[in-house]
């Protein structure tokens, strides 16, 4: 050794690896700087050495680096002055089996770094194999130690064998203190009562499952959070001829997963029972709003008189706007607080493109040429193209948008219409010649309530934009402004998804119901009507005596009207929903159920516009649904149509 480190101290390379190659086990020097970042640095090595690597001595230092780390770790431990041979066994080069590596300081000079000596050896393979299973024992460990959820083993008799530091750490005690345990002897006797169990289970069964399992204390306490909860996997370890020897199990800590689906419930259940609450709340404001507007307007109706002086015709006209905007008011309101409440009512179904837009035009004419507007319309871009809409609502835009192109329009101005498809969607734009629309309020446009500058002294809620985009977004379309400008009039768009082809469309005619032949059948007809407000009846017996029906009856309540029903098997029925003894539904249902009466036509008279109670009344056999305050043509055309099926 101090030939060695004397020739090292020197420099003289050739002598040292004389005195080297003089040795029969492999050796080599290596420098040792700790400050470096490499601090292993080869020097050279004998003969024995070389062929310990199969690597001439230039190519030494590559063969050896993965050795560095490892030698370099117990060199660390050491000191110069340390004479004590120190051992490190480590991965050689090729990665199949281990060196042993003794390390020794041989002492340095003043001017040179540390020198180390290394004399390596090649474990036997015995050797090999025993520090390959430390090897992975270690790493299994380790990867054990690391985990964030208990992983433990327990033997046949429930004894813990096996626990990782989380699970010492998780529960305050050391492994020592757990190993040897049940778990009767460490946790209260409820929750060791559940991991008994399922440890049996899993055993009998030999197939591994995964449960739920409460979180307890160590020392029989019980948890004072008793929503903590372990979600643990359990599984038998087997031996060679297939008999379980043992129970693995890894168990993680779910209460913050189990918080969270409670709220989560709990939020979904607060949601319905506002949505119940709403969904109610507009039911009742329907009716209630509904049944007074339907005897101004119907009573305003029969006040007409084509024959009366100026002054009352002008009266009867001021009561029908007011009545009208108000209801229109009533309408809007309640349609976006449907949409809001994420119910509203939207009843898809295919139709031809050209139809709803057709209607519509049909029905705006008129007031656009009250106001001296002139539409044009080219709607040969929707000419055999279907789309999936609810065409009630879609009626509903096209009325908001081009009602809003009319009021804004410059006198004496235009609006087109016009189709086209784009991409996937045909795309239907309405262009006025109004003022336009300035940057600065475009934001505002579809926002409930906001009247924008240049609305002053023009009718409307602010509404009707609002309450269109959300209709158009339950449709799967979209709603905008394609182009606006100060004094360059403005350009809506509304976008609807083309349906794929092999549909079959809805027939719609310009009236969604049947036209009658003539009226004359309704001379001959029986009535009876279930309605409980005093003012609702007179209304109803006026508009149906200036129609001709030959015979009406009125009942106050829902057990009065089945016994009407009974005695006079009337035509046709109309039933209001709102009772006082039982509801309309109820009449409904035990009209259907009895034989002699359920082929008489139901006409649903309600104030309730609610779309969740129409479409429930339609399903359960209602003949039509018609909401308060009603159109008397439309009632009229509803009543020849029954009475016709009745015949």
């Amino acid at each position: 050794m101090y030939e060695v480190e004397r020739v090292f101290n020197d420099d003289n390379l050739d002598l040292a690896r004389s005195v080297l190659n003089q040795l029969a086990t492999p050796v080599a020097v290596f420098a040792w700087a700790a400050d470096e970042p490499e601090p292993l640095r080869f020097l050279a090595g004998n003969r024995g050495f070389s062929e310990l690597f199969s690597r001439q001595e230039p190519e030494i230092d590559r063969a050896i680096s993965r050795l560095s780390e490892g030698m370099a770790r117990v060199i660390r431990g050491m000191g110069p002055d340390d004479d004590t041979v120190h051992t490190v066994v480590v991965p050689d080069e090729t990665g199949t089996g281990h060196l042993r590596i003794m390390l020794q300081f041989a002492g340095c000079a003043p001017d040179h770094p540390a020198r180390v000596i290394a004399e390596f050896q090649r474990l036997s393979d015995h050797e090999n194999d025993t520090q390959n299973l430390r090897s992975r024992v270690r790493q299994l460990q380790d990867l054990a130690d690391n985990s964030t959820a208990l992983m433990y083993v327990k033997n046949p008799a429930g004894q813990y064998t096996i626990v990782n530091h989380y699970f010492a750490r998780q529960f305050g005690r050391t492994p020592e203190e757990i190993l040897g345990k049940t778990d009767h002897d460490l946790f209260d006797t409820t929750s060791a009562d559940v991991y008994q169990e399922n440890d049996r289970r899993v055993l009998e069964s030999e197939r591994a499952e995964e449960v739920e399992e409460p979180f307890s204390q160590i020392g029989g306490l019980t948890d004072p959070d008793e929503d903590r909860r372990w979600l643990s996997i359990k599984f038998p370890l087997l031996d060679d001829s297939g008999v379980p020897y043992a129970l693995g199990a890894i168990s993680t800590d779910i209460t913050a997963r189990k918080r969270a689906e409670s709220a989560a419930r709990q939020a979904m259940h607060e949601a319905e029972r506002a949505n119940q609450s709403k969904s109610l709340f507009l039911s009742r404001m329907s009716h209630e709003l509904r049944t007074p507007l339907n005897a101004v307007l119907g009573f305003a109706e029969l006040l007409r008189d084509p024959d009366a002086d100026l002054e009352h015709q002008e009266s009867v006209h001021h009561i029908l706007e007011a009545g009208r905007h108000l209801l229109t008011l009533v309408n809007d309101v309640l349609d976006i607080s449907w949409i809001e409440s994420g119910a509203p009512g939207i009843e898809p179904e295919l139709v031809p493109a050209s139809v709803p837009i057709h209607q519509a035009l049909e029905i705006v004419r008129p007031l656009a040429k009250q106001h001296g507007i002139e539409i044009a319309s080219d709607l040969h871009g929707a000419v055999g193209v279907d789309i999936r809409v609810d065409p009630h609502r879609l009626r509903q835009v096209f009325f908001n948008v081009l009602g809003n192109a009319i009021k804004f329009n410059r006198p004496s101005g235009a609006i087109h219409v016009g189709t086209k498809i784009q991409g996937s969607a045909l795309r239907y734009l309405v262009t006025d010649t109004g003022n336009g629309i300035g940057p600065e309020e475009i934001g505002r446009l579809f926002s409930p309530f906001e009247r924008l500058s240049n609305a002053d002294g023009i009718e409307g809620s602010g509404l009707g934009l609002a309450l269109s985009r959300g209709l158009i977004d339950e449709m799967g379309g979209r709603l905008g402004v394609l182009h606006t400008a100060p004094g360059e009039g403005t350009t809506f768009y509304i976008d609807i998804p083309i349906a794929e082809a092999g549909g079959e469309a809805g027939l719609l005619s310009a009236v969604e119901l049947p036209d009658p032949a003539s009226a004359e059948v309704l001379v001959e007809a029986t009535v009876v009507q279930i309605e409980d407000t005093v003012v609702n009846q007179l209304l109803l017996q006026r508009v149906l005596g200036r129609m001709g029906v030959g015979r009406l009856r009125s009942a106050s309540s829902g057990a009065e009207g089945i016994a009407l029903v009974r005695s006079l098997l009337p035509d046709v029925v109309l039933l209001d929903l709102n009772l006082k003894d039982i509801s309309g539904v109820e009449v409904l249902a035990q009209l259907q159920r009895d034989e002699a009466l359920s082929d008489i036509p139901v006409v649903i008279l309600s104030a309730d516009a609610t779309p969740a109670r129409i479409s429930e009344l339609q399903s359960r056999g209602a003949f039509a649904y018609l909401t308060k305050p009603f159109d008397p043509g439309t009632l009229q055309a509803i009543l020849v149509s029954a009475v016709q099926v009745r015949s």
